[in-house]
């Protein structure tokens, strides 16, 4: 038995798995704005969140295997990586379909090989580009918060992504974001705000595409528009609106069934705590314009 299910894995990574990693490879090269995201977190982080999510080069083949795969599941799937949770299911239920899919699964992972590497992410920055002929793309991007269940999560972050902004959430309308208002009348650019959150880290990135000169112009108002806030000139009706959206925002996301089991089942696996949707959204609601300043951008 454990000889043919070796063999179907062998069939599968070669004539399946293979040729969809292929695919998405050369969607990705097409994708300006995936490929400089994924340029942001390898020039922040370096390993780990470094390691692109997307594949853009022909080097992952040479690690790429049966063997690979094979024992990569086993480290990834031990029970100290599992975290089960649910929203209103019956727990008699529940305990009978984990006891039978899951009994199997190994306490810990195997040591005679690599471990998935547990150490704190650490932000380095710097610099790089890209030659594409795709489009273009450019992303500022700047320390974050990781998720409200982590040890360094700083709600002020997703105020200052709401308060950055970008495209409007108001049809015919430049809405009142400041990135928004700063790119007013360039209509061959886009820019996106968003906040990235992960266990123990985060990052803030700025996404601006269009035409060369049009990204360029808007790359510039993007900075000037962060060195604003850094400084504290942004007006307290800005700031509300801001504070308010980003609490819509979570309070949006966290009633969702499937976004606060995904909250809750990485935080007890990473820290062993739960996400709560009311003292986060509480958080969020107590940022003060002296904490945006702090976070508003340290690198300019």
């Amino acid at each position: 038995m454990n000889t043919l299910l070796i063999s179907v894995a062998a069939h599968l990574v070669k004539e399946e798995v293979v040729p969809l990693i292929d695919l998405i490879q050369k969607r990705t090269l097409a994708d300006t704005k995936a490929l400089a995201l994924d340029s942001a977190h390898r020039v922040a982080f370096h390993r780990g969140l470094g390691n692109p999510l997307h594949q853009s080069s022909t080097v992952w083949k040479k690690y790429v295997d049966r063997d690979t795969i094979e024992y990569f599941s086993k480290v990834a799937y031990a029970k100290s990586n599992i975290a089960i949770t649910a929203n209103g299911a019956d727990s008699a239920a529940v305990s009978k379909w984990v006891g039978e899919f899951f009994s199997g699964a190994p306490a810990a992972a195997p040591g005679d090989g690599p471990a998935i590497e547990s150490q704190q992410t650490k932000y380095h920055g710097g610099e790089e580009r890209i030659a594409n002929t795709s489009g273009n793309t450019i992303v500022l991007a700047f320390p974050g918060s990781s998720s409200s269940t982590g040890a360094f999560y700083k709600p002020e972050i997703q105020v200052l992504a709401s308060l950055l902004g970008g495209a409007s959430s108001i049809k015919w309308s430049p809405g009142f974001s400041l990135l928004s208002k700063a790119i007013a009348g360039q209509s061959g650019v886009s820019v996106e705000t968003k906040s990235d959150i992960y266990s123990d880290a985060g990052l803030l990135t700025v996404a601006i595409t269009g035409s060369a000169k049009d990204v360029t112009g808007a790359a510039y108002k993007a900075v000037e528009t962060i060195k604003k806030v850094a400084a504290g000139e942004i007006s307290a009706e800005d700031f509300s609106k801001a504070v308010a959206q980003a609490k819509f925002k979570e309070l949006e996301h966290g009633q969702n069934i499937w976004g606060s089991l995904e909250l809750t089942g990485a935080g007890l696996i990473h820290g062993g705590k739960a996400y709560q949707l009311d003292e986060t959204a509480q958080k969020i609601g107590s940022v003060t314009q002296d904490q945006l300043k702090k976070v508003g951008c340290p690198c300019f």
